[in-house]
């Protein structure tokens, strides 16, 4: 369970894989349970049995969709691990599994986010922890200054009526929990469940959400995003190009070459309301392209390699970009895409506006340039519907 979806927080945060985030847990003295992660013969798997098998895939929901088995026997692990390699979920492809020693334990549930309303961290607890947190209404939360003693005092207040045999267990590891988040300038840590009795408390699953804005500094972060560039593939074009990518359905209809992150994300919400199948976010950063189409080419490169793609639409609100030099690097950009094979629609606003619509009408005769969202949606809708 998460509080927030991957990259849903904002466009520079993003999910770890459980084994990435246990990773991080380890080194800051979270127990945890033992495991192993497997991408093909499974090694003799940790401890007597039970066992948990985990999809590695960055995503939430593992257990709900099939992604998590228990397992009894070495024979069963080996089959869980065979049958989810190589397969999807919820849009990943399953490479790795991790194999854990199955926890036992009263669940609970433990976070500690960042809260940018309050420039503080919220701490949040529940006695019931599992899949069915979000449901249950059990958790309760405590706004404190980003400081671990400050953690400490809110997750004391939180924890007041556990028994004895845990409390103090559960404060070290809620204690532990915020120096890693703000020493690594996360956004989210969690643990869910978080296994408890009187023989210790274990994190059975570790929900780690990092900010890749802060990756120049945190070197640890950045080694285990480009250890894993398939996984981690709209991260590593960040890093390496320098503006957001993110493939938000691998199956969308909608490819999006837009600009503005708020506004990106207004247009994704006005699509998806009107039960269209937006392929991608894209904050482009017209200011940085520097009169190269190199950018839009490989923006549109992404696009195209979706065989689900039936439009792109471009949607650029222009304050100091000049829309005429935007037009002549996106018909540069389309001549230079031969995988293009889809209508592009342009909604253009902004300076030199008009411009940029003699510009395309010229290059691109059958593109339709607006400075109407609406009947740039229409027309988007027209198009979606007629390749139905």
């Amino acid at each position: 369970m998460s509080w927030t979806a991957s990259w849903g927080w904002g466009r520079s945060e993003m999910l770890l894989i459980e084994a990435d985030g246990k990773a991080l847990f380890a080194e800051q003295g979270i127990p945890m349970p033992a495991g192993v992660v497997v991408t093909g013969d499974v090694p003799t798997p940790p401890g007597n049995g039970p066992w948990m098998v985990k999809a590695q895939v960055p995503v939430g929901g593992r257990g709900k969709a099939g992604g998590i088995r228990r397992c009894d026997t070495r024979a069963a692990v080996e089959a869980a691990v065979a049958g989810m390699i190589g397969t999807r979920l919820k849009g990943h492809e399953i490479d790795a599994c991790l194999v854990e020693a199955a926890a036992f334990g009263q669940e609970r549930y433990l976070a500690i986010m960042v809260d940018a309303a309050s420039y503080g961290l919220r701490v949040i607890y529940a006695k019931q922890g599992g899949v069915e947190i979000e449901q249950s209404g059990a958790a309760v939360g405590r706004l404190c200054p980003p400081h671990p003693g400050a953690v400490a005092e809110a997750l004391a207040e939180l924890i007041a009526d556990e028994p004895d045999a845990w409390r103090d267990q559960v404060a070290a590891i809620g204690k532990a929990l915020a120096t890693m988040l703000l020493e690594r300038e996360l956004a989210l840590a969690e643990i869910n469940p978080l296994f408890v009795s009187e023989s210790g408390c274990v994190a059975g699953d570790a929900k780690v959400v990092i900010d890749l804005n802060a990756i120049g500094r945190q070197p640890r972060i950045a080694e285990m995003v480009a250890a894993r560039p398939a996984l981690y593939l709209d991260a590593n074009r960040k890093i390496a190009e320098g503006f957001d990518y993110v493939e938000l359905d691998p199956e969308g209809e909608i490819g999006l070459v837009t600009t503005g992150a708020g506004l990106s994300m207004m247009l994704i919400d006005e699509l998806t309301a009107r039960g269209a199948k937006p392929l991608n976010f894209c904050d482009i950063r017209t200011g940085q392209m520097r009169g190269s189409p190199a950018r839009l080419i490989r923006v549109l490169e992404w696009i195209t390699a979706r065989s689900s793609l039936k439009a792109v639409l471009v949607n650029i609100f222009a304050g100091i970009t000049d829309l005429g030099e935007f037009a002549g690097l996106l018909a540069a950009a389309i001549q230079a895409s031969p995988s293009l094979r889809v209508p592009v629609v342009a909604r253009l606003v902004g300076r030199n506006a008009a411009e940029a619509r003699r510009i395309l009408g010229e290059a691109q005769p059958g593109m339709l340039v607006t400075e109407d969202l609406e009947e740039a949606l229409a027309r988007i809708d027209s198009i979606v519907g007629a390749a139905a």
